[in-house]
């Protein structure tokens, strides 16, 4: 099943995580497909902000218990130990999430406390494994990417991907460098370029963006959005998803929904297309 990855060249904190988190809950919601979002970097806490910490889970805890030869390591921290000794299964992926929403939203942390750069490489590694793994299992596979190329594993989880969502702000040089970049020629075919925190009224807005330097090439949006800012401040994306469904908002909200679910309709055309294509 589809591997979809966020994915910026910039090292700047521009909403990536944020426009990941949001596109794999409306998926789930909107369209009924069993998500798995993944958080593919190091020390990074934004998807706990967003969706809360992670619970442990008591009977996971009890079974593993009575099988001593799995390591009773809770979330992605246990999937990479399981990793490494190759024991990693697309069914046993799932004992390891957060849920959300029952068997349609689950979610892997981001390892914490790795420090080495050695180590970071090894690990990213193992991440690719447990993508590959769980998108035998999965419908949809949302990965968030650490930001850049630092290791040669990013550049290949990016060219295992289906759909690569490129996350830029509204920065000309911003573009121009991931244009450059030898890595964007691979990836071209399959790329969505996503402005993140975007502001209609700025000079290079989508519709100028569009019919200049990134002409023929598919452009979404993640507007700002202040309840948006609060709710990924409390752990409550999923609940405001849920209840901006249902009550009536203001504009900007309508316009902020609208877009997410813009984006999530043209990952799912475009993933379509590359398979169509295959």
């Amino acid at each position: 099943m589809p591997v979809i990855t966020f994915w910026s060249n910039s090292e700047k904190a521009i909403g990536q995580t944020v426009a990941a988190s949001l596109a794999a809950t409306v998926t789930a919601m909107e369209h009924n497909y069993k998500v798995l979002l993944i958080s593919a970097d190091f020390n990074d806490k934004v998807i706990e902000e967003c969706f809360g910490a992670q619970e442990s889970n008591k009977e996971i805890v009890k079974s593993l218990v009575q099988k001593a030869q799995i390591n009773l390591d809770s979330g992605i921290n246990g999937l990479l130990k399981l990793a490494d000794s190759n024991r990693v299964t697309p069914e046993v992926i799932h004992d390891y999430t957060k849920i959300v929403f029952k068997n349609r939203l689950e979610i892997l942390y981001s390892p914490m406390n790795v420090i080495d750069e050695r180590s970071k490489s090894y690990l990213m590694g193992e991440m690719k494994n447990i993508i590959t793994n769980a998108a035998r299992y999965y419908d949809y596979v949302f990965v968030d990417l650490a930001k850049g190329i630092k290791y040669s594993e990013q550049s290949e989880i990016l060219e295992l991907s289906d759909v690569v969502v490129g996350n830029i702000d509204q920065k000309l040089i911003t573009i121009t460098e991931l244009l450059k970049l030898e890595q964007f020629n691979r990836i071209y075919n399959k790329f969505i370029w996503n402005i993140c925190k975007y502001d209609k009224n700025s000079k290079y807005n989508l519709k100028n963006l569009s019919r200049t330097i990134l002409k023929k090439q598919t452009i979404c949006q993640t507007d700002y959005n202040s309840l948006i800012l609060d709710a990924t401040q409390e752990g409550g994306i999923a609940e405001l998803l849920l209840r901006l469904r249902t009550i009536r908002v203001d504009d900007e909200s309508l316009d902020f929904v609208s877009n997410i679910k813009k984006l999530v309709e043209t990952i799912i055309l475009k993933n379509q297309e590359m398979r169509y294509k295959m």
